[in-house]
């Protein structure tokens, strides 16, 4: 009888046993599986996230570092105080100093970055505002202390909540410089070419003309050569920047004139800029006209120079942080070509140039 009960009571462990371990296997093989979805899950968040560091600059009229961010995915992003923003640099005494920053909703304060704004092609948020939806770019600014030291390079790196990331370099050269490119910036239905800060040319070079028939006079709006329609305007985004301040601008044209005794003589041929404060609208708060001439010598008539004219800009406080910066650039004929027709040309984002030989605009 006592053998019997040794027998039932084994066998009773040995079922519960192998219960308890089945449902240990179940459990395990459960969480396993949760898991992988969770990973699967997670892997295809990522794929579908796209998130583009294409812009960014100390800003010269402002205390702020200013980075443009787009969304290059699928999916929309928020909860910006989850993402990670990290700058290194190196200050004015030299030291190097790598820095991660909070996300704040109200202006920045030292070493803290703001969402300023979210546009598509444009200041206006139209769609779900405060989310960074698929092509739509965000304006960040971030105030950092200490300020980048003249003349030295920094990187930025931003994480988004999933784990995507980008980073850029950025170069502050210590005073400004504004350099045009030929990427688009649409405003108010317009195109428009971007004018970047603290970054040299990038493309294989546009050329802007302006043609002048025999005898003919005149200025004239230059257009890109390859795409007449679109005329040399380039704007600059005001977000950050609540003055600009009074000073001497050198406008550095990277020009050519050819033709028909063609420039007539040296004071013929002239290049020069119109800059305009531009509401997101379209509308335009003030314009000055016809400023920073340069005249191009006969002598070099066919061949590509780079000559500068100067502009004393006085000192603009800005009404609303979505105005932008316009700059055209124009061509002016005093006499015209003699026996037949000419042309006046600048040349926009050519980066086989030296930085010093590039179109661009300085103030020191």
């Amino acid at each position: 009888m006592a053998a019997a009960l040794v027998t039932i009571i084994c066998i009773a462990m040995i079922v519960v046993g192998g219960m308890t371990l089945s449902q240990g296997i179940l459990t395990s093989t459960d969480a396993s599986a949760t898991s992988v979805e969770a990973i699967s899950v997670r892997e295809g968040d990522m794929m579908r996230t796209g998130v583009d560091v294409f812009r960014a600059a100390q800003l010269s009229w402002g205390d702020y570092l200013r980075v443009t961010v787009k969304n290059s995915g699928q999916t929309k992003l928020a909860s910006f105080d989850k993402w990670d923003f990290i700058v290194s640099y190196v200050a004015a005494d030299a030291n190097a100093h790598s820095t991660w920053l909070p996300y704040t909703a109200l202006a920045p304060g030292n070493n803290e970055w703001q969402k300023a704004r979210i546009g598509l092609n444009g200041p206006v948020e139209y769609f779900e505002p405060g989310i960074l939806n698929p092509e739509e770019e965000m304006v960040i600014l971030a105030k950092l202390d200490p300020l980048p030291g003249d003349d030295t390079n920094g990187e930025i790196s931003i994480t988004a909540p999933n784990g995507v990331y980008d980073s850029l370099t950025f170069v502050n050269p210590g005073y400004l410089r504004l350099t045009p490119q030929s990427e688009d910036i649409t405003l108010a239905g317009i195109k428009y070419y971007e004018l970047v800060e603290a970054a040299p040319a990038d493309g294989d070079a546009m050329t802007m003309t302006a043609l002048f028939s025999d005898g003919e006079a005149g200025r004239k709006l230059l257009y890109n050569s390859l795409e007449p329609a679109r005329t040399a305007k380039f704007i600059y985004p005001l977000t950050g920047i609540s003055t600009i301040p009074e000073q001497d601008w050198t406008v550095n044209y990277r020009c050519r004139a050819a033709g028909a005794s063609f420039p007539f003589d040296d004071n013929d041929a002239r290049f020069s800029v119109t800059i305009i404060i531009r509401q997101a609208d379209g509308t335009p708060r003030c314009s000055f006209e016809n400023v920073a001439a340069a005249f191009f010598a006969q002598a070099d008539s066919g061949n590509w120079v780079s000559i500068t004219g100067t502009y004393h800009f006085s000192e603009y406080s800005i009404l609303d942080p979505d105005d932008y910066l316009e700059i055209d650039f124009y061509a002016e004929a005093l006499h015209g070509p003699a026996g037949g027709a000419g042309e006046m040309q600048i040349s926009i984002d050519n980066d086989s140039l030296p930085v010093l030989e590039q179109t661009r605009i300085e103030a020191l």
